[in-house]
């Protein structure tokens, strides 16, 4: 392992150079060019097809008056837009603290990781897509940019708060491994966790989700993950950290939203128990939001 960088932090990392090294070194082509490709297949030409009616996939409005007493707030913005950066640089930081001959074999195991991600949600997606109702906020150029590119129609399960917790509870398990020292390991942890809550609490403050694609994006890296990646307990104790420290939210507000996150978080989990399979627990809540929404998803979807 190098010594050098052992003090710098994961956020000055490149969030370029792990696309040169990734696509087009032999080691680990394979697996970026996978995820790239299922990027572009199950996130944004399964969206646009749906936005440009190439596929009929009903969308329903899974927003509730508990969002309500999250505020809009713009200057969160800047944690939401950083999604991209915070799931890269950690490949340069692998890459520059171990040299990519060790770093290699983490690095596939995150790609893999987060590639599972992308394909898992889009069982959903194809299912049903979702969405919020968002302010046309369009005073700042990255609000101009979202509404422009996102069509905001993959809400459940949010994409945001799965790689974004996902790849949290990824590096908790990679560090148990012995790959950084236990004292770094535990920087670099608390860095990762930080940048997590916010970009988790960005995507309600923007309003580009509502309190029920959290909990259940939880659910799917819980249920598809081994058990021994992900336990129930650590997802629970995670959700309570989520808006513990802000102060635009009221306290009993508070309350009410996080006790809204282990209601759906658990109540999907213990509907997994019964079920063949993950997907069926999400489905089932749609189904009913549908129908105690007065909104529909056509028979054939069923």
């Amino acid at each position: 392992m190098k010594k050098k960088n052992i003090n710098r932090p994961i956020s000055e990392f490149s969030s370029v150079s792990p696309f040169f090294f990734l696509l087009f070194r032999f080691k680990t082509a394979g697996n970026a060019w996978k995820f790239i490709g299922t990027i572009i297949k199950d996130f944004f030409f399964l969206q646009w097809s749906r936005k440009l009616h190439i596929r009929k996939i009903p969308v329903l409005r899974v927003d509730t008056e508990i969002d309500e007493k999250i505020p809009f707030s713009p200057s969160h913005v800047t944690d939401y837009m950083s999604f991209v950066n915070f799931f890269v640089k950690p490949f340069d930081f692998l890459k520059k603290r171990l040299g990519y001959k060790d770093a290699a074999p983490y690095m596939n195991l995150y790609l893999k990781y987060l590639t599972s991600i992308y394909s898992n949600a889009a069982k959903i997606y194809r299912f049903c897509m979702s969405t919020t109702l968002r302010p046309r906020y369009l005073k700042k150029q990255k609000f101009r940019a979202i509404h422009f590119f996102d069509p905001h129609l993959l809400c459940v399960p949010s994409i945001h708060v799965a790689i974004a917790a996902g790849s949290y509870f990824w590096f908790m398990q990679a560090f148990e491994t012995g790959l950084l020292s236990k004292e770094e390991a535990e920087e670099r942890l608390k860095e990762i966790k930080k940048q997590t809550i916010a970009i988790i609490e960005s995507v309600l403050f923007v309003k580009q989700h509502s309190v029920n694609c959290v909990p259940m994006a939880l659910y799917m890296i819980t249920s598809t993950m081994n058990k021994s990646f992900l336990k129930v307990t650590t997802a629970s104790e995670f959700i309570d950290e989520l808006f513990a420290n802000t102060n635009e939210i009221l306290p009993d507000d508070k309350k009410i939203i996080t006790e809204h996150f282990h209601y759906m978080y658990e109540r999907a989990f213990l509907e997994n128990e019964y079920s063949d399979d993950w997907e069926t627990a999400i489905k089932h809540w749609l189904i009913t939001h549908a129908k105690e929404t007065g909104q529909k998803i056509p028979y054939s979807f069923c």
